[in-house]
């Protein structure tokens, strides 16, 4: 599987999101209903820079029997996918399992795109959008970001104090 270790958390459907994997000082929390379209494109544009390279991961497809169904997210319809690598995670005993894609060298409009679809109500995959700094977990709900610098987390959380979510932020300065 991809490593994450920068991070310090394991993208697994069956493990708790990245957000609850991490701790408070090196994550941020927005929730999508305190966000307008135009404030999200703001958010990845900080984070995401153009001279680092964006990278994607997320859930293909399911296994169960020995089938492949796929995941009906429609991840291409916003991003450009070539040269894929997947990983495939099968339980042995019960022969199901998931398919994880990884995708490099996403540009931040498609980025910016797919978020912006899943934050106007598209079925959003199991996704992590990352570069060497952050990672972004994007679902209806929520806009999680995990970084690898907590000095950067502390900054977005001053910049962006009164949209940011903090019920689970422990983290007190």
């Amino acid at each position: 599987m991809l490593d994450l270790s920068q991070f310090q958390i394991e993208f697994d459907i069956r493990k708790p999101t990245p957000y609850f994997q991490s701790t408070p000082e090196r994550r941020i929390r927005f929730l999508m209903e305190d966000l307008n379209a135009s404030q999200l494109k703001e958010i990845l544009q900080t984070i995401f820079q153009e001279d680092r390279s964006t990278q994607l991961l997320f859930v293909a497809a399911y296994i169960h029997r020995h089938r492949r169904y796929l995941a009906k997210a429609r991840v291409g319809s916003s991003i450009t996918i070539r040269n894929w690598k997947e990983y495939i995670v099968e339980e042995e005993a019960t022969h199901a399992g998931v398919v994880y894609a990884h995708v490099k060298h996403v540009r931040l409009e498609e980025v910016a795109s797919y978020c912006v679809k899943v934050y106007r109500g598209h079925t959003p995959a199991y996704i992590v959008f990352h570069d060497s700094d952050f990672l972004l977990y994007v679902s209806t709900d929520v806009v999680d970001i995990i970084g690898t610098d907590v000095n950067a987390i502390r900054s977005l959380k001053e910049t962006y104090a009164v949209l940011y979510d903090s019920l689970h932020d422990e983290y007190v300065e």
